[in-house]
């Protein structure tokens, strides 16, 4: 309600919650900066961000569902916003459900990740093994290309002449063993991030029957 100052938004929010933390609420208050007195409509969008997460974790919930919280704001919010999702994690091992476009974002909190497009769900698994799965290789060949190989798992090539680099759903050595095959080596590899991978993945696989793109 903005009409409400943060103080009383706190207070009457605490009115619903059994298990609510008051000490905790207020502790979160003063860590994002949020003057009690200050009315609710005349904060600014990153504020008001602080306001809401505020008045969701103060009572220290079993799992936290957060759609898109750091949308169109601006670094410094985007960062508190993070550490509080983090230390919610990591201090008090509760479970958050965090759904956003921002994929840098996602690698910073997430252990378990699911990627959805239209609707499908592409995969779903621990960050770690998602990255160790993925590969970004540069491929060398004696002589020029003058388009992609065919390559079991890959996902995306990119390059000319000589050295294509190709993002793959599989291991390096697997990379390896598939280039010698080609008559190719691999002369730089990397792990691709998050963002990489969605992009790769999202315009490998079919759009779902009857879906529009």
């Amino acid at each position: 309600p903005g009409w409400m100052r943060v103080g009383e938004l706190i207070r009457s929010s605490q009115a619903f919650y059994p298990t609510w933390d008051a000490e905790y609420a207020d502790q979160l208050r003063k860590d994002f900066g949020l003057d009690a007195r200050a009315v609710i409509r005349t904060l600014s969008k990153g504020q008001r961000a602080r306001a809401g997460l505020t008045v969701a974790l103060a009572y220290r919930p079993e799992l936290l569902v957060l759609d898109e919280p750091s949308a169109g704001l601006d670094p410094i919010v985007r960062r508190d916003i993070l550490s509080a999702i983090i230390r919610t994690i990591a201090d008090e091992g509760r479970t958050v459900l965090f759904s956003s476009h921002l994929l840098s974002e996602v690698e910073r909190v997430a252990d378990q990740v699911a990627m959805m497009r239209k609707g499908r769900l592409l995969f779903c698994d621990t960050l770690d093994d998602v990255k160790e799965r993925h590969c970004r290789a540069t491929l060398r060949f004696d002589a020029p290309r003058f388009e992609p190989p065919r390559m079991d798992d890959a996902l995306a090539w990119d390059g000319s002449g000589n050295e294509w680099t190709v993002l793959c759903a599989c291991s390096l050595p697997q990379i390896e063993s598939a280039a010698a095959l080609l008559g190719a080596r691999v002369v730089q590899h990397t792990f691709p991030s998050l963002d990489d991978i969605f992009v790769a993945r999202a315009d490998h696989e079919p759009s779902p029957a009857g879906a529009r793109r």
